[in-house]
């Protein structure tokens, strides 16, 4: 005959290992929950993401920074923007992090530019097929910006990498449409140096910033120059704002939030 300590015993064996398979399925319940709530999120979250491409604009079936400028772009909005970033008290740096996040992640319906596996991939068009994949091109950082960590060049070699980085070509399409839309205004003729040197340096021969005067004659910054002896002055010369501002757009290229917002 089962005495009652034992009969208690069993019971609460019994009732330990229903709780043990209650939690279990409670447990297999909640994931499936969790996996169906993450599912439906990552759903919406991809309709969300689509519906707002679509607003974008259109990629042109091409290099993106070949052929001419892209006047479909809001450079009248980004030199609104600007003029905030001076009103704030903000420096031309950020600005251009800014500016290269706004390009990069918040223009065009396919990313300009991405990064992975220590390579850049620039756009250079959509595929016939693949439902119009986007195709890109793989360049290192020294391609992208010309970046030469030398105080002088030593050699043609060195002068060609400078002047052929697709720097040139991005700020000539982004920065400078920015620019021409404000520098004509009063308030940026008066901001000075501290604005003027970035923006025009940064442009490369188009900014037109004077290094000296020989005579009566300038000599402008141009990353083209292949005289060795002119074109090593010159890069010792604008290097420390180039480097601010590559490292400044690098940042704004891939940012995955909006940088420098108000609040």
């Amino acid at each position: 005959m089962v005495s009652n300590e034992e009969l208690l015993t069993v019971i609460t064996e019994l009732k330990a290992q229903v709780q043990r398979m209650a939690d279990a399925l409670q447990k297999k319940e909640d994931r499936k929950n969790y996996h169906s709530e993450y599912y439906k999120k990552r759903k919406t979250d991809k309709k969300k993401k689509a519906a707002k491409s679509k607003l974008k604009l259109e990629n042109p079936n091409r290099h993106i920074l070949e052929g001419q400028r892209d006047y479909r772009l809001p450079f009248k909005k980004w030199a609104l923007k600007l003029k905030k970033f001076v009103d704030r008290g903000l420096s031309p740096y950020n600005f251009v992090t800014w500016l290269a996040w706004s390009w990069n992640q918040d223009t065009y319906q396919h990313t300009p530019i991405t990064k992975s596996g220590g390579y850049m991939h620039v756009f250079i068009g959509v595929s016939a097929q693949d439902g119009g994949r986007a195709l890109r091109s793989r360049y290192s950082e020294r391609d992208v910006t010309g970046h030469m960590r030398v105080n002088t060049f030593k050699n043609e070699a060195q002068i060609d990498t400078f002047a052929s980085a697709l720097w040139w070509k991005w700020t000539f399409r982004v920065l400078g449409l920015a620019v021409s839309e404000v520098d004509e205004e009063d308030w940026y003729n008066a901001l000075g140096e501290t604005w003027h040197r970035p923006m025009k340096v940064l442009q490369g021969a188009t900014g037109l910033y004077e290094i000296q005067r020989t005579g009566a004659e300038p000599i402008y910054f141009d990353p083209n120059e292949t005289d060795l002896n002119l074109a090593s002055k010159m890069y010792g010369f604008v290097r420390p704002t180039l480097e601010m501002g590559w490292g400044a757009a690098l940042r704004g290229f891939f940012s995955k939030e909006e940088p420098f917002t108000e609040g």
